[in-house]
C-alpha cells in the first residue's frame, strides 16, 4: 500500500530512495487528478452558467428598453391558422395605403384580394404611424428557417415597436384600427379568386387557380324576380350577422342546396352570389381528400368570408350514400379508412368542428335530390334548399331582357304558350337569343322566331316520346293481362281454380 502521508510532510519526511519515488508519483497523479477535476469544473461553469449570465444579462437590457416589439407572421405553418394571414394581408394593404410614401425603399407586390400590385415597404425599412398622439413604427423583416418538414425556407413577419406606456392604446385600439382599415382598403379594390384543392405525399391542400372574374350577376340570372330578391336577402342578412348569430349561439355559417336537372343555371348561381358578398370561392372535390383528418384541415384553412362549394355532390355516392353500404372485408375497410367518410363530412360541416372559424357559406349542387343522405338535406347543413328548374315565361323575359334588351314582343305570346308545355334549360333558351348577328338590327325577330322553332321542335319531340311511353305502358299491361290469363286457365286445367 503506497503511504501518502509524505505527500503533506513535504521536506520534512526522509525516507529511502524508493519511497522517495513512490512519493514523487503519488504527487504527480494528485496534480493530474487536480487539473482534470478543474478542467471539469471550468466546463461546466462555461457551458451553464455562461447561459445563465447570458439570459439574465439579455433580460436585463430588455427590461431597460422603453420599447414593445410584437410580430405579425405571413405563414400559417406556425398554428396560427387562417388567421395569420389575414392579419398579415390587412397590415400589408394598411401600411401600403398609409405609411409606404415615408420608405425611401418599396417594392411591388400582388397582396391577396387587391386586383392591382400594392406599393409594399421593402425588407428592412422602417417606417412610422401616429394614432391618438401615439407614435408606432413598422418594419419587414425577413429570415431565413430551417424546418423539419420543408428544410430551408424564408419566413416574413411585420415588426410593430412602440413604447411599453402606450401599450394598452396600441394593442386595445390601434390595432383594431389598422385590421379594420387595411380590411376596408382591401374590399374596396378586392379581386376575387378561385382556390380548390390538391394532394400530395405531404398532404391536402388549397392551390390558387385563378383570379375569379365571372360576370354574372342576379339581375342576369333567368328566375322569377321574387325569387331572386329572396335569396338575395338572406344572403345579406348572414354576411351581415356575425353579432346576431353570436348572440343567439349558433355558429356564423350557412349552407346552400342547388338542386335541378342540368343547364338549369346551379354554377352561375354561385358565380352571383360570389359577386354580390365579395366572397373568394374553395372548390371542394370530396374524391381528392384522403381522409378525414385531411377534410378537416382543407376546412381549418377556409379563411372567413369565402364560399366553401361541392357541386355534383350525388356522384360521390361513396362518401353521400354510405348508410347503404355493407362490410366488404379487410380491404374495403382499409380503403374506407383512407377516404372520407359520410360522418367526416357531417362533422365537418355542422359539428363541433364546424364552428373553428364564421362567415362562411356553403353551397351543394345536385342534378338528383333525392340520392342524397337525409342527414345531409336538414337544417344546419344545407338550410336553404332552391331548386333550378326549366326555363318559364319569367326566366324567359329575363334573358330575351338581357340578350335582346327588349321587354315586350308580338311574340311572347306564342312563346309564353309553348313554355307552358314543354321542359327546356334557361342555357337551351339562351343559345338561342344569343346567336344574333348584330345589336339592334332586327329588333330580336330571327332571335325569336329560332327559338318558337327550337320550342316547336322540342314539343313535337315530347309528344312523340309521350307516345312512345304510352304504347309501351299499353304493351306491358297488356302482357300482365295475358300472362294472368295463361296462369288462371293453367290453374282451370289442373283444377286449381277456384
Amino acid at each position: 500500500m503506497v503511504n501518502i502521508l509524505p505527500l503533506f510532510m513535504g521536506h520534512q519526511y526522509q525516507g529511502s530512495p524508493g519511497e522517495e519515488v513512490m512519493t514523487q508519483m503519488g504527487l504527480g497523479m494528485a496534480i493530474a487528478a487536480s487539473m482534470v477535476v478543474l478542467t471539469m469544473f471550468q466546463q461546466f461553469l462555461l457551458n451553464h452558467l455562461h447561459g445563465y449570465l447570458e439570459r439574465h444579462i439579455r433580460n436585463l437590457f430588455k427590461s431597460m428598453d422603453p420599447n414593445v416589439q410584437i410580430r405579425f407572421t405571413e405563414d400559417s405553418m406556425d398554428g396560427g391558422g387562417p388567421r395569420n394571414y389575414e392579419a398579415y394581408a390587412a397590415i400589408e394593404t394598411y401600411l401600403s395605403a398609409k405609411c409606404s410614401a415615408q420608405a425611401p425603399s418599396l417594392k411591388a407586390n400582388s397582396v391577396k384580394d387587391i386586383g392591382n400590385p400594392v406599393l409594399c415597404v421593402d425588407v428592412g425599412e422602417w417606417v412610422s404611424d401616429a394614432f391618438n398622439g401615439v407614435k408606432v413604427w413598422w418594419s419587414l423583416v425577413e429570415t431565413g428557417e430551417k424546418s423539419k418538414s420543408y428544410g430551408s425556407r424564408k419566413t416574413r413577419y411585420y415588426a410593430l415597436k412602440f413604447q411599453k406606456r402606450y401599450r394598452e392604446i396600441v394593442v386595445g385600439e390601434y390595432l383594431r384600427h389598422v385590421m379594420e382599415e387595411g380590411k376596408a382598403v382591401a374590399a374596396r379594390n378586392r379581386q376575387l379568386k378561385l382556390y380548390s384543392n390538391y394532394s400530395d405525399d405531404d398532404g391536402d391542400y388549397w392551390d390558387y387557380i385563378m383570379d375569379f372574374d365571372h360576370p354574372a350577376k342576379f339581375e342576369t340570372l333567368a328566375m322569377e324576380k321574387e325569387r331572386k330578391q329572396d335569396i338575395i336577402d338572406d344572403l345579406i342578412r348572414f354576411s351581415t350577422g356575425r353579432e346576431y348569430y353570436r348572440r343567439i349561439g349558433k355558429p356564423w355559417k350557412r349552407g346552400y342546396l342547388l338542386h335541378g336537372p342540368p343547364g338549369t343555371g346551379k354554377s352561375t348561381m354561385i358565380a352571383a352570389m360570389a359577386n354580390l358578398l365579395s366572397y373568394d370561392i374553395y372548390d371542394l372535390e370530396l374524391t381528392a381528400v384522403r381522409s378525414n383528418a385531411a377534410l378537416k384541415g382543407l376546412m381549418n384553412r377556409i379563411p372567413c368570408n369565402s364560399i366553401l362549394v361541392i357541386e355534383d355532390i350525388d356522384c360521390s355516392s361513396e362518401i353521400t350514400n354510405q348508410r347503404e353500404k355493407t362490410n366488404q372485408g379487410d380491404e374495403g375497410a382499409r380503403k374506407t379508412r383512407e377516404k372520407v367518410t359520410l360522418s367526416g363530412l357531417l362533422n365537418c360541416i355542422d359539428g363541433l368542428f364546424s364552428g373553428n372559424d364564421g362567415g362562411r357559406l356553403m353551397v351543394f349542387t345536385t342534378n338528383f335530390k333525392f340520392l342524397l343522405d337525409k342527414a345531409l338535406l336538414r337544417a344546419g347543413r344545407m338550410d336553404k334548399h332552391i331548386e333550378m328548374s326549366y326555363c318559364g315565361f319569367e326566366a324567359f323575359r329575363v334573358l330575351a331582357r338581357i340578350y335582346l334588351g327588349i321587354e315586350e314582343h308580338a311574340l311572347f305570346g306564342r312563346i309564353e304558350e309553348l313554355l307552358k308545355e314543354i321542359s327546356i334549360t334557361p342555357s337551351d333558351v339562351a343559345e338561342s337569343l344569343i346567336a344574333r348577328g348584330g345589336i339592334g338590327e332586327d329588333h330580336g325577330d330571327d332571335c325569336l322566331n329560332k327559338l318558337i322553332q327550337v320550342l316547336e321542335k322540342q314539343q313535337r319531340e315530347d309528344e312523340v316520346n309521350k307516345l312512345r311511353i304510352q304504347a309501351f305502358l299499353e304493351k306491358q299491361q297488356t302482357e300482365e293481362e295475358e300472362e294472368e290469363e295463361d296462369v288462371e286457365a293453367e290453374e282451370v286445367e289442373n283444377g286449381e281454380f277456384k
